[in-house]
């Protein structure tokens, strides 16, 4: 009964290819987005306390590709145009397929590849690219020629903008970043737009640039004072992509003997020079959990701060780096079942400053993903992680397999504390932490959270969504939506409150 009436967004590729044509997409991760509606009201009585609703993020280019029944755009992983020459058109694909948040009056698809795209928040119609005011430009690919040529040259060469499919929610505000690589040098050149959660205003603008990164970093991480990205520096021979033989992600991996480097953007309006701290180990993080900032960050040259990220540790990143290996090639392997090189993820706790270090934060737990901290705690120290994990052994570290369950851990204790798993043959991906709601304290306890997530039962080959209590996983679900057949296996997305004023829902 004090579950929050709202509504979850979930995002995740769903078509691999053009049905009219058969042609297949080369990679898993440039299937064209759909996204997830599943409207939750405990008050509503029998037959309506859930609607579901399921729509592909019916771009433009989605339009004319289904209708034509042609690949008309490359991918980043490789797929080519079905017509036509592919050498020297950079224009990528944006599937939309990674994450769905609402700001004010919309709700916003987004992947790596290029502007998010705006659907009605109940209908999930597509209705155009958002540029947040004009401030972005949609182009391809996501490039400049740097903070001053860029001005005058981006344009003309339609050269574009990218917004990363992962942003931090704080008081109110959600940061997004947009993106451009620099295709002189290699340095990322990145705006943080904050913007109003309830009217979808962009009340701040930072800009700033990240030296010798080589790639525009996938995910990131937000303290009160900092935006702080973690990177191992990345080059590679774009050659084949220009010539149209590979999509640019096949031609990029890290550069040999490097270091990982957290970059450090402050949060103040204006044009800003970013920090750095060199960490002692090679890193690739895949996703962030939390961050925050040493009690003495105020008089630090270096700032101070603790970051909890899934990632790729040194030795596989440092393998990949002197064998030109490329960080997200063909997954061929993977659509087959074969797991086989797929690199292993751990939650790292990496802190920063004049000592910096980097420790596993939970030794012997295995593979783990999709981390999360409860979302009050953004910014906050931090004790618990939840994330999905494998099914293994009693005893035995996760192995890296598709996840089955999820669990708590508890950083003090550097331990699994909770967990739960839906049964053999059934599968989960992301989930959403919901905070419980508190009447007489401002920060909540830092277990009083739900957990929603989709469940696939290979069995029946249907999905459900299922509700559970962060505090106690093990006691299994609270509430299930049970739907009558399965949605692609997916990936990130957001929950957003509903209020009801005299009758009327207003979101």
């Amino acid at each position: 009964p004090d579950f929050p009436a709202g509504v979850l967004y979930k995002a995740g590729p769903a078509r691999f290819e053009n049905e009219r044509s058969g042609t297949k997409y080369a990679h898993w991760l440039e299937g064209d987005g759909a996204v997830a509606r599943l409207e939750l009201d405990p008050a509503a009585g029998d037959g309506n306390v859930a609607k579901f609703l399921f729509r592909y993020v019916e771009t433009e280019l989605f339009r004319k590709e289904r209708e034509e029944g042609k690949v008309l755009a490359r991918g980043t992983f490789g797929t080519n145009k079905s017509e036509g020459a592919n050498a020297f058109d950079f224009k990528l694909k944006n599937p939309c397929n990674t994450n769905a948040v609402r700001v004010g009056d919309r709700v916003l698809a987004l992947s790596d590849v290029g502007l998010p795209q705006v659907l009605d928040p109940d209908t999930l119609e597509a209705q155009g690219v958002e540029t947040f005011g004009d401030r972005l430009v949609d182009g391809a690919p996501a490039a400049t020629l740097g903070p001053a040529l860029g001005k005058i040259m981006n344009s003309a060469l339609g050269f574009g903008d990218a917004v990363s499919p992962h942003h931090r929610k704080v008081d109110g505000k959600n940061t997004f970043i947009s993106l451009r690589q620099n295709a002189v040098t290699d340095a990322t050149c990145l705006t943080l737009l904050d913007v109003d959660s309830a009217s979808g205003d962009v009340v701040s603008e930072t800009e700033s640039v990240l030296e010798n990164t080589g790639f525009p970093p996938h995910d990131w991480v937000i303290t009160p004072n900092y935006a702080a990205f973690v990177v191992t520096p990345a080059g590679g021979d774009l050659t084949p992509f220009l010539l149209g033989l590979k999509g640019p992600a096949e031609c990029i991996s890290f550069q040999k003997g490097a270091s990982a480097v957290v970059h450090f953007v402050p949060r103040t309006e204006g044009t800003v020079e970013s920090k750095s701290c060199e960490l002692p180990v090679a890193l690739h993080p895949v996703h962030f959990a939390n961050a925050w900032e040493g009690e003495d960050e105020a008089e630090a040259k270096i700032p101070r701060v603790e970051i909890l990220a899934t990632c790729w540790d040194d030795a596989t990143v440092r393998r990949m780096g002197a064998t030109g290996e490329s960080l997200l090639g063909s997954w061929a392997k993977v659509s087959e079942g074969n797991f086989d090189g797929v690199a292993s993820q751990r939650l790292m706790r990496i802190t920063t400053g004049v000592e910096p270090k980097v420790e596993e934060a939970v030794p012997g737990l295995g593979h783990i993903d999709y981390i999360k901290c409860h979302p009050k705690y953004t910014g906050l120290p931090s004790r618990y992680v939840w994330g999905s994990i494998a099914a293994s052994a009693r005893g035995e570290p996760a192995p890296l397999a598709p996840p089955q369950g999820f669990a708590r851990l508890d950083l003090d204790k550097k331990q699994k504390i909770d967990e739960w798993f839906p049964g053999e043959r059934n599968f989960v991906d992301d989930f959403v932490l919901v905070e419980k709601p508190t009447k007489t304290v401002t920060t909540p306890c830092e277990v009083d959270a739900w957990l929603i997530a989709p469940v696939f039962d290979a069995e029946t080959n249907t999905s459900s969504f299922v509700v559970l209590d962060g505090q106690d996983l093990s006691a299994g679900p609270i509430f299930e939506v049970k739907l009558s057949s399965h949605v692609p296996w997916g990936l990130h997305g957001t929950y957003t409150h509903m209020v009801h004023v005299r009758g009327d829902t207003i979101q």
